[in-house]
């Protein structure tokens, strides 16, 4: 069988999107979470994944934080995009609208 996560595949771009995604939507829905902008929770998770797959992988350093903040920021913001694509396909013209009020 085929692993679906790994710490590896958390490195990879795609993975590490797809992860912030998953995680983002699940927990969102807690209480506690909820008085939080989703925008600063997404942010949270992928600094945390990233963060995780390099400690857990040895490719962490002191000297690569700066590197794991941006690559985390850049994960951050393509969850949001990627998110924002597919509600706006699925959802369609009816957020556009309410959106124009």
């Amino acid at each position: 069988m085929q692993e679906l996560f790994t710490y590896a595949s958390l490195r990879t771009f795609s993975g590490a999107v797809t992860a912030t995604l998953l995680v983002v939507q699940f927990l969102k829905e807690i209480d506690l979470l909820k008085r939080f902008p989703t925008h600063w929770l997404v942010f949270g998770v992928a600094q945390g994944i990233v963060m995780a797959s390099n400690v857990s992988t040895g490719a962490f350093s002191v000297a690569s934080i700066p590197i794991c903040f941006l690559n985390g920021l850049l994960v951050a913001f393509s969850a949001l995009g990627s998110w924002h694509v597919i509600h706006d396909s699925l959802v369609g013209s009816r957020s556009k609208k309410t959106r124009n009020r």
